[in-house]
Parts: structure tokens; sequence; C-alpha cells
């Protein structure tokens, strides 16, 4: 009886087993919207104080800045923005990686398109404009706090070049656009076009340099053309 009962008991419990795995499986399930919920609210902070830490930077020196008043601009408690950002230096870091993942957007609008024409290449930059223009007070803010809060020339040297890494890839990304083109030579073609984006939008919106031409981006639009010539379709 008892070896009866023991054998009647652990065919019980095996047949328990399945109605207890669904509710495991509903439980999981009922968990990933809420995860989902709590990382999309993260993110929406750390971006609420980026955009705060510009505000304040653009007031204030680097120096000059404290957690708190980033904290006050964020509508956030301190203990929040240290719970994203260690200290300021953490701050220009994560600035500088967004101005980077603004133009990695721009440049792969580019890369998207299914060939280059000039209209093509002048309609992006219309956009590209707008990108940068988003772009400039984080730009003005980072170069501000560069000489004090970067935390060495080799990091530094590592995130930009690792940025444009990327922005050259993806000008590369369609094989058959740069067929015929040695390779070497596509590569540097694509890393011309974006320094010479990089560094007109810079000078020109970023910094002010002012233009008296009436259409600066018809010329612009123009070298690159020219740069991009091997991949165009004409």
């Amino acid at each position: 009886m008892d070896r009866s009962t023991g054998q009647h008991a652990g065919a019980t419990g095996a047949s328990a087993s399945p109605e207890v795995a669904p509710s495991r499986r509903g439980g999981q399930a009922a968990a990933a919207p809420r995860k989902n919920l709590r990382l999309e609210q993260k993110r929406l902070t750390h971006l609420r104080l980026i955009d705060a830490a510009v505000r304040v930077f653009t007031e204030k020196s680097f120096i000059e800045t404290r957690m708190e008043d980033i904290a006050q601009a964020a509508g956030v408690t301190r203990a929040t923005v240290y719970a994203h950002f260690p200290g300021k230096a953490d701050m220009i870091d994560a600035l500088v990686e967004r101005v980077y993942a603004l133009m990695e957007e721009a440049y792969a609008e580019l890369a998207v398109l299914p060939r280059w024409t000039r209209a093509d290449v002048r309609a992006w930059l219309d956009n590209a404009e707008t990108r940068w223009k988003e772009m400039a007070p984080i730009r003005r803010v980072t170069n501000a706090a560069a000489p004090v809060a970067l935390r060495s020339i080799d990091i530094g040297r590592a995130q930009y070049v690792k940025a444009h890494e990327r922005y050259v890839s993806l000008l590369l990304a369609p094989p058959d656009r740069w067929q015929g083109t040695d390779p070497a030579e596509a590569s540097q073609r694509a890393l011309m076009a974006v320094l010479q984006t990089e560094s007109f939008f810079s000078a020109w919106i970023a910094v002010g340099w002012p233009l008296e031409t009436s259409d600066p981006l018809r010329l612009l639009a123009e070298s690159l053309c020219h740069i991009l010539a091997p991949a165009m379709d004409n």
C-alpha cells in the first residue's frame, strides 16, 4: 500500500507539472512588457538629463556647473542624475556619443538611397542641415568642455576613429554602387565625403561662420558629387 501510494503520488506530481508550466510561461510573458517599459523610461530619463546638461553647460562653464544644477534643470532628484552619470565628465562623454549617433543617422540616410544622383545628394544635404542644427548646441558644449572634461587624448581619439569608421562603412555598404572602383580608393573617397560634410557644417552651423553665397549647400553638393563620382548614378 505504501509503495502503491508512493507510486500514485509520483504520478500525481508528474501530471501536475504541465498545468504549472503555462502559468510560469504566462508570468514571463507578462513580465516582459514591464521590463521593456522600465527600459524605455530609463532611456527617456537619460535623454532628458542630456538635454538638461546641454542647457546648463550652455549657461555655465563645465567647472562652475554642479550636478544639482542639472538635476534642477531636468526636474529630477540629484540621486537620479548620479544613477545615470557618476560625474560631469561622464555627461560630456554621453554628449559626444550623442553627436556621433546623430551623424551616423545622417550618413545612414544617404547610404540607404537606392542611387546617388546630384538631386539625391542635394536633398540629403537639406535634411542633414537640420540634423547639424540639432547638434550645434551639443557641439559647442563639448568643444568648450573638452580641455577639462575629456579623460585622455587616446580615449577621445578612439571615439572619433570608431565613429568615423562606422560612417565610412555605411557609405561603402552597397558593394555594387562602387563596382569597378579600387576598394582602397572607394574607402578614401567615402572618408573624404564624410570629413568635408562634417567640417563644412561644423564651421557654418556650429561655429557660425558667415557665408555670403546665396546657396551654400549647392557648392557643397557639387563638391560631394565630385568626390563620390565613381559611385554616382549619372
